[in-house]
This record gives structure tokens, sequence and C-alpha cells, in this order.
């Protein structure tokens, strides 16, 4: 694999716990890869490989490059998963100790919301505000591995108490027959946790495990890995240089006490950058310098020839109008558009590049907005099929029950909740209403139409089954009409549904399809489906992962980057600045950092990041 000396020695080294702290653009995944390639070599099963990423794509791509390297087919890798994937593999194997009955339906974030919203507004009469709120602290809580205490020490929400709006919600999950996004986890730890002879099963499964992005783990990610581990046959690898996601949960202080916790274990340093310049790789390490608390290493770069440059402005339109200048004088260049990116902070500021790059006629793309299976019509289409296979899944029955309209009005809807109680849905107060005929002829027709599209769409392929939703409900001509017909929107919306329909041709069955998409999560604003040949606006978060030959850095101010959020703390600081460093680092060649006098009207001063990174240049 033409592996460089220090990759070598981590890919060959079996004799204890690994840590690999890998810096920017040093061939983490190429290493990651190679070293499970190594293993199968030895005489490993690949079967009996876990190897964790953080994302779908990372796991399909390492698949992709590990059948490619090693010959055997990808069904031979049915371990390389997301953690959610995983631990949902493991969880309905054994989901009925929980009290719970396979098939368990995944939650997408619009369910729980919703089954939130019915227990805080409509159960306890509080104000729909507190739903985020209240979604974001039971997220954390789960995450946190301990969720009882952490909520606890939030108090309450209105005038009740976070732990007991949290047994409320978990208690409707459970009859339900749901899980949500972070119960995957955290139901799967707490299995692992308190059933030796199930931990016993997976720890004898798994002859090796590794973990991608280590450095982005939480602490139940944490505990379920340290579970799983036998004989510290364990290869994590990541950098804390570029941990950015504690508003997430990740705890970078699992990566840099790796040692305490493994004390017979090795840390191998790749320091070689092999995407940038040397004059950005050198730069990016002084600004880190500033960071107390991290693993030492020297990166550095074989390539020259890159360029830094720092430019102040009045005002974002200043600012927007000489990066759209200097993006048209580098494409005249030969770079091309599609190998520049703009990146900022927040959301809010990419208003004035949006306006100067239309008005300049380049082409451009929005980085991280809505993911697939947030979409209108994806998630139209999806509660249909959710409500084919789960009967208990009021939130999806209660979306499609006027999409497209069919005359189901709030009197009709009332009188179908009425027949509801705790062990009857809402689906099954329908199915109630329709046997006793207490509808109007004209919605008890629409209902009974309804009810047979999913009793006829249950046990069909699931493409076949969209097939069938969009032919019998009319649903392109409500789509044309709640869009424009022949608008761009429209032709969007309708190739959105074509990938739908490719996309669950790959499955068997309605219920593998959803489950694959509720897991679909981590990757929510990374569709590939979406990129067009344009320069790319992005916040610097949904950008790390990526490089670009150019790279402007925009908006260096204080309280906007560093986010006045984080300047609070010495840690959210120390986060930030790793921020800064995960921008410059997407940089190949030309490095731009810009700031601005005013912005939005309101003065700020420079960064303090300028400030060091300035220090460097000199």
């Amino acid at each position: 694999m033409n592996l460089s000396k220090p990759q070598q020695e981590a890919v060959t080294y079996m004799d204890s716990p690994v840590l690999v702290t890998a810096g920017a653009g040093s061939g983490k995944t190429r290493t990651l890869t190679a070293k499970i390639a190594h293993l199968i070599e030895t005489g490993m099963d690949s079967r009996r490989i876990l190897a964790i990423t953080f994302t779908n794509k990372a796991a399909e791509e390492m698949k992709s490059r590990l059948t490619a390297q090693t010959g055997l087919p990808i069904s031979r890798f049915p371990w390389v998963r997301t953690f959610h994937s995983a631990c949902f593999k493991i969880f309905k194997e054994h989901c009925q100790i929980l009290g719970f009955a396979p098939p368990v339906q995944v939650y997408a974030t619009y369910q729980q919301q919703k089954t939130l919203k019915d227990i805080l507004v409509a159960r306890l009469n509080l104000d729909k505000k507190f739903v985020p709120i209240v979604a974001s602290e039971i997220s954390h809580a789960k995450n946190s591995g301990n969720p009882e205490p952490w909520l606890a020490a939030k108090g309450k929400a209105g005038h009740f108490l976070m732990t007991d709006i949290y047994s409320l919600y978990e208690k409707e999950l459970l009859a339900r027959n749901a899980v949500d996004f972070d119960n995957i986890l955290f139901l799967t730890r707490n299995l692992l946790r308190d059933h030796a002879d199930i931990r016993s099963h997976y720890q004898g499964l798994f002859d090796y495990i590794l973990c991608d992005e280590y450095q982005d783990t939480n602490n139940l990610q944490e505990d379920l890995t340290g579970l799983l581990v036998k004989n510290g046959r364990l290869f994590c690898v990541g950098d804390d240089w570029q941990a950015i996601y504690s508003f997430r949960g990740s705890n970078v202080d699992h990566f840099l006490n790796f040692m305490q916790k493994y004390p017979d274990g090795r840390i191998f340093k790749l320091e070689q950058n092999y995407r940038s310049a040397n004059e950005i790789v050198d730069i990016a390490n002084h600004l880190i310098k500033h960071n107390r608390d991290r693993m030492k290493k020297k990166c550095f770069s074989s390539q020259k020839g890159g360029a830094v440059e720092i430019h102040d402005f009045m005002n974002e339109r200043e600012e927007a109008a000489w990066v759209v200048s200097k993006i048209g004088s580098l494409h005249r260049k030969g770079i091309d558009y599609s190998q520049m990116a703009v990146l900022y902070r927040t959301k809010f500021c990419s208003l004035a590049f949006e306006q100067a790059l239309r008005a300049s006629g380049a082409p451009y793309q929005m980085l991280g907005g809505k993911g697939f299976f947030e979409r209108k019509e994806i998630m139209d289409l999806n509660c249909y099929l959710s409500a084919a296979v789960f009967p208990k899944d009021d939130t999806s029955f209660e979306r499609i029950l006027n999409v497209p309209k069919r005359g189901m009005g709030p009197g009709a809807i009332k009188k179908i909740a009425a027949l509801q109680s705790e062990t009857v849905s809402l689906q099954e107060a329908a199915r109630l209403a329709l046997s006793q005929k207490i509808m109007a002829p004209k919605v008890y027709s629409a209902l009974d139409g309804l009810l047979n599209v999913l009793d006829q769409i249950r046990n069909m392929k699931p493409d076949e089954a969209v097939r069938h939703i969009l032919d019998s409900v009319g649903y392109m001509a409500y789509l044309e009409d709640f869009t424009k017909a022949g608008s761009m929107d429209f032709t969007q919306r309708r190739e959105n549904i074509d990938q739908l329909i490719y996309s669950t041709s790959q499955k068997d069955s309605i219920v593998d399809y959803l489950e694959e998409a509720a897991l679909v999560r981590e990757d929510t604003g990374d569709d590939e489906d979406d990129v067009k040949k344009g320069v790319s606006l992005s916040t610097v978060h949904a950008a790390k992962g990526l490089e670009f030959h150019a790279v402007f850095v925009t908006g260096c101010e204080e309280n906007l980057f560093p986010h006045w959020k984080s300047t609070e703390s010495p840690s959210g600081i120390h986060e930030e600045r790793r921020l800064m460093y995960v921008a410059m680092t997407r940089a190949e060649k030309y490095l731009y950092m810009t700031r601005a006098d005013f912005r939005k009207g309101q003065y700020n001063a420079r960064s303090r990041f300028l400030s060091e990174i300035e220090a460097a240049m000199r």
C-alpha cells in the first residue's frame, strides 16, 4: 500500500492497545484500512473484526477500499459500521430482554420531536418552545452515559422536573416499541454492562476492534468500546488537534488519557501531511501550540510553495467582494471553482458571499444543508412506509392523514383521537372509527382508501411500495401543486423521489430500508447527490474531512471566530482554536484569512487567532 515507515510500524504492531495520533492529511484512513488488511493477512477472519467509523459514508469508503485490497466481497466485512449501526445490530438481537419486540422502530428527529411535543404540550400544558430544549438535554444526558444525574442537575422545564419528563418520554418510546437515535447506544451499553453473558458473547465474537476519529468519542461510546474489547486488541486512530465536537458531547480527554486507561498501550505518530504545502502546515502548527492540553507532534510537509495571507476590510460587503474577485483571479489561473472553498464559523455569514458570487456569475454550492431524509417529499413517503409496517407510529400516521389533502379536517381527526388510549394507537383508532361507522361518508371513503394503501404496501418490496404510494394517492400531482409545476423546486423534488426509489430498491423489506434511513442521521447534510461544480460555501464543521486547492477562512473576528459562547472558558477557546486549525488545514496551496471591522453593522475586534498566526508569519 506504499505505507510510510511510521504508518507501517503502526500497522504491524500487535502486542498491546494502540493509539495512532494522525495529523491532518497524514493518511489516517489508509493506515486504518492497511491495519485491517494486515490482520486478515495474518489469518484473522474479516467477519470477526469490528471497525467503527463515525459516518455511513466513511464505513462504505472503508469497505470499498478493503474489497479492492483484499479481494474479499463486501459481505465479508459485516462489522465495518458506525457506532449506531453496530449497536443497533446488537440491540435487535437482544431487545426482548429490555421489553421490546422485533422489529423495533428507530425514530427519526421528526418523530422524536413530535413525541416530545405530545408529552410537553398536550399532556403537561407546557409551551412548545420547550420541545427543542428538552430534546437536546435528553440527548446530552443519554450520551453522558448517566442520564438521571445529568437531568437532575438541569432542574425543571416549566413546573416539571426534567427527570420526570425523561421518564414519561422513555415510557412512551417503549409503549410504541421504538427507540430514538441516542437510545441505540445507551440501551446497547446497558445490555453489555448489565448482562455478562451478552458481553462475553461479543467479546468472544470480535477478535480485534478498530475505532476511527477516536478524538470524537463521547462517554457512552468510550464505555461501549471498553465493554467490547478483549485482551487489549484495540487500534484507535484520530487527532486531538481536530477535536471540534464537544457541543455534541464528544470528550477529547478519552484520547488524551489513552495511556492511563491502557498502561501497556503504545502511541504512534503520523506527522507527515500529504495534503497541504509546508508553509500552511508550519503556521497551523504554531497556532495549535497555544493549546496547552494536546498531544505533542511536529507535523510537516515535503510540498513547498504555499501561500498564507491575511486581509482586513471595513465591512462584510467589502470582504465578500474581495474574496469573489480573488476567486475569479484564481479561476483564470486554471484553478477549478470546485477546488475553492469559503469557510465561516456560523451560517449567517454566508449571505454576503452568496450575493457576491451570484452577482459575479461564479457557480457555488452550499455544504451542510438539509440531509436527504429531512426533505419534505422524502419524509412524506417514508411516513407512508413507516405507518404501513409500524402501526403504533402515531407521528407518521398523523402526518399522512392529510398528505395529499383528503378532507380530514380537525373534527374528523378529533373523532379518531377520541378512540385512542394507552394501548390503542392513532392508526388502530382510525380502523375502529371505520368499523363503528362514526365518520361522514366522504371522510369514511378517504380514510378507508388511506388504510387500504397501507395494507397493500405492507409486504411489498420497498421500491414497489413507493411507486404504489405515488400512483394510488396522486402524490406527484399534490407535489406539483405544493411547489409550482415546471419550477426548479419541483424538478429537484422529483429527482429526490427518483433517488428514493433507487435507494429503496437496494433493500429487500420496508423495515430494512427504514432502519438504514434512520441510521444515516450521522451523515446529515453530507449528500453527494447535491454536489455541483462550484465554489463551496460551508461552515468549518461541515468542511471537516474535505480538502481544497484554495481556502478562504472568513469572519476572523472576536465573538465570531472564536465564537462568543466559547469565550466563557479556557476549554471553549481551545476548541475554537482547534476549529481554526481544521479550517486552515483544509487548504492544499492557497490559504486566505479575512475579517471585517463591521459585520451586521456592529464593530468587532480582530480575532486573537490572527495575532497568533501573524506571529508565526514574521
